[in-house]
């Protein structure tokens, strides 16, 4: 009882600290002596909350949100690429807000553009959880297999193969789009090259390990979007 207490404490700070490092990040770039002006906007008010939801619901579902299991077949030497995309990001989640309050390559204040990011961030998110709670411990960063590996089937993977890049490809424009940034575009085209080749190289894995179960789960999914692509 009390291991499992304190495992389930571990993963509430855990979360704790996450999302005050993305939430810290974000609002220095705005500036911390101005915080008022940055909740007077409804939809950058609404984003913190839903990082805020987003975590609770991680916790309650109890998703496990290591990033960092290499697996038995990590593929090339991810560690660099997977380092400069997060030092990009954080720089971003700080650049973003900054450039918002100084109207640097901003659009004008537009209230639909605003909110239509918050939506995109939100589903992104949503997409995220319902990926990492069918995922578990199969979860990694890296395009790799764990020991045991299951080709997963079910929930969200029943409909489409890569609700994990999915979600970056709505949340990377959402987020910018929440701070009316002109990046917009290109954030969306590099998250687009990115998940591209990740996309490649997974299915090609999964292809060599399970063979004729992927080439039917492949046959009946769609790779992103139902329907779509």
């Amino acid at each position: 009882m009390l291991k499992s207490c304190g495992i389930m404490l571990q993963k509430f700070l855990t979360l704790v600290i996450l999302v005050s490092i993305v939430l810290l990040t974000m609002l220095a770039g705005w500036g911390l002596a101005a915080l008022p002006a940055f909740f007077s906007n409804p939809a950058r008010t609404g984003l913190v909350a839903v990082m805020i939801f987003a975590a609770l619901c991680a916790f309650l579902l109890d998703i496990d949100l290591n990033p960092f299991r290499k697996g038995h077949s990590a593929l090339g030497q991810q560690s660099w690429v997977l380092l400069a995309l997060t030092l990009a990001s954080l720089f971003l989640m700080w650049f973003l807000p900054y450039a918002d309050r100084r109207q640097i390559c901003t659009f004008g204040d537009s209230f639909i553009l605003r909110w239509l990011g918050l939506s995109l961030c939100a589903a992104g998110i949503a997409v995220r959880l319902l990926a990492l709670a069918k995922l578990g411990k199969q979860f990694s960063a890296y395009v790799t297999l764990q020991d045991g590996h299951e080709l997963v089937q079910s929930g969200i993977y029943g409909v489409i193969r890569h609700p994990l890049y999915l979600s970056l490809l709505l949340m990377g424009p959402g987020f910018a789009l929440v701070f009316r940034s002109e990046l917009t575009v290109p954030i969306l085209l590099a998250a687009v090259a990115f998940v591209s080749v990740r996309i490649r190289q997974e299915e090609k894995l999964l292809e060599s390990q399970f063979a004729a179960s992927f080439a039917r789960y492949r046959a009946r999914t769609w790779m992103l979007v139902p329907m779509i692509l």
